[in-house]
């Protein structure tokens, strides 16, 4: 009978919208769908489950349904008297489809998965799951009212369905601001205490646990943490942390709180990911050269991109900046460094002098060799 009720009221609610409208969601989510199978194409395991998804999109337990149809099965089972049917299926469509938000922000839509990840198919089909966890997400926002311009009456008190604990009891509904805050739950209050008394007999003026967890739940990000307790500080004691609280759920049995703590490991973005691309850059070898060795480098490899000789005011230019620093060599009878370093190089036989422009000396040979597979240097 109740099988029988929601499908009568499905198809009452089905006809209210306009089908133009359903079809064209319907072609974009398949659109999407046949999208992401092409960039699976390396990831074979990924492509078939998705291939699949053709014929039976989602499925369910009373057989397979289409994307839009089980987004207006889940609108009807949880909010169908309170909300504008066509007007929330819009909404949940574009947030699903649209790489933008409504603000003009970029967000990831539904089928912006990654291709070459390995995903355990053998589970569940990854794209499905995603469907349902973004539907999930939209379906809270609307049936909870936070999105009021899809209510039938904006002025009503939102309420939420409660299931009932047995059978034969009836669902009721219950006002959303009559459901506790589950931080206000003495149970919880316990678990934050039982934590904070770990943390703080771990704590050391080095590694500032209590103080770092305390951060966390004000919800300040990587960055403040960072800035406040230092790069390297805050980084270990964010692992410990993991670990105290870790081997806390263990030893209680807290399976929900270990549960908890894995997805917030899972979806945490890598802190030492910009550091490990930082000192992967490799250093030059010009690096390791004198200083003097370094300026003639500097000013070879200037005439050498002026063909073989440049003027005074050419080098002035290029090494506008040498004008403004002393000599290295303090009793240089010199004003500047570009005036030393080129008076040095002469001397030396690096470069020949003809009025006002440098050609390269019969001793520049063996500094053109360091600068030919060098890049240029600023020093």
């Amino acid at each position: 009978m109740n099988g029988f009720r929601e499908w009568l009221l499905f198809t009452e609610a089905r006809q209210t919208i306009d089908p133009a409208v359903v079809q064209s969601y319907e072609r974009a989510f398949r659109d999407g769908l046949e999208g992401l199978i092409q960039r699976s194409a390396n990831n074979a395991p990924l492509k078939k489950t998705l291939e699949t998804m053709r014929q039976c999109p989602i499925k369910t337990a009373s057989g397979c349904t289409g994307w839009t149809d089980y987004i207006v099965g889940g609108l009807l089972r949880h909010c169908s008297q309170t909300v504008d049917l066509d007007a929330s299926l819009s909404y949940v469509a574009f947030r699903m489809l649209s790489p933008v938000g409504e603000r003009g922000q970029p967000r990831q839509p539904l089928f912006d998965m990654d291709p070459n990840r390995e995903y355990n198919v053998d589970v569940g089909n990854p794209l499905a799951a995603r469907f349902k966890t973004f539907l999930m997400h939209d379906l809270k926002s609307i049936c909870g009212g936070k999105v009021r311009r899809l209510m039938l009456n904006p002025n009503r008190v939102p309420t939420v369905t409660i299931m009932p604990s047995a059978k034969g009891q009836e669902p009721g509904t219950v006002s959303a601001g009559e459901i506790p805050d589950p931080s206000d739950t003495e149970e919880y209050k316990a678990l934050l205490r039982d934590i904070m008394s770990l943390l703080q007999k771990q704590s050391t003026d080095d590694l500032p646990l209590a103080d770092l967890f305390l951060s966390i739940l004000r919800g300040e990000g990587t960055r403040v943490q960072r800035q406040r307790f230092g790069h390297s500080t805050a980084d270990r004691a964010r692992k410990v942390i993991y670990q105290v609280i870790d081997g806390y759920a263990e030893k209680t049995g807290n399976l929900a709180l270990r549960s908890l703590l894995q997805k917030c490991r899972d979806h945490a973005p890598d802190p030492n990911a910009k550091r490990s691309r930082h000192r992967e850059k490799q250093v030059s070898p010009l690096a390791q050269l004198p200083p003097d060795t370094r300026d003639y480098i500097s000013i070879l490899q200037v005439i050498q991109a002026a063909g073989g000789a440049a003027s005074s005011a050419v080098l002035g230019k290029k090494r506008a900046r040498w004008y403004e620093r002393k000599p290295r060599n303090p009793a240089s009878p010199h004003p500047t460094r570009l005036h030393d370093v080129l008076a040095c190089m002469v001397t030396h036989g690096v470069l020949e002098k003809h009025g006002a422009t440098y050609i390269l000396g019969p001793d520049a040979e063996k500094y053109t060799r360091l600068a030919q597979n060098a890049e240029t240097v600023s020093v």
